[in-house]
């Protein structure tokens, strides 16, 4: 009898280690796919400072947005400006910043959005508070992503370090997005 309750324990918690082994591999899987997608969809060519004279991103600063040290080029009819960086841009749709993804909770991702959020925002070209999510950004991209994917890329965001970076800061604020 004692044998038996003893090899029931042992299989039960056998059973349970699986389980919670699988989910954990299933979440380090999910975290790896966004990783992934992050670096074929091309984040870091806009999310990431550059080092000068290049694409390569500045190593600490990874997906942090536009540093506060980078002027926004000024517009000119009918043409495109990028800072060097390729953090700032300016065009016939006004002027945009990249934005701080990291999961900083004052300045990046954490601050405002939730994985459910951030589904949304992709979907309709929309962040949370209602501003348009601007060009060079390819929302067309991110609206057919599947949500499996979009939920991949925020569970990655949500590992990477958190970077306190205001990217807005010493701009207007944005305007509301049109309906």
């Amino acid at each position: 009898m004692k044998a038996t309750i003893c090899v029931v324990s042992v299989f039960a918690l056998s059973l349970a280690v699986a389980q919670t082994s699988r989910a954990q591999s299933a979440s380090e899987s999910q975290v790896e796919r966004g990783k992934y997608l992050v670096g074929i969809t091309g984040c870091h060519d806009c999310h990431s400072p550059k080092l000068p004279g290049g694409m390569k991103p500045v190593p600490d600063l990874l997906l942090s947005g536009r540093p506060q040290t980078t002027k926004v080029p000024s517009a000119a009819p009918g043409e495109v400006h990028a800072s060097e960086d390729l953090t700032a841009w300016a065009g016939g749709w006004g002027q945009s910043v990249a934005s701080n993804l990291t999961p900083d909770p004052a300045t990046g991702l954490g601050m405002r959005y939730t994985e459910a959020k951030f589904v949304q925002a992709m979907r309709t070209g929309k962040k949370p508070e209602g501003v348009a999510i601007m060009p060079p950004m390819p929302v067309d991209v991110y609206v057919n992503m599947k949500d499996d994917d979009l939920k991949a890329i925020y569970a990655y965001l949500k590992t990477i370090p958190a970077i306190r970076n205001a990217v807005r800061a010493g701009l207007p604020p944005p305007a509301p997005a049109k309906k």
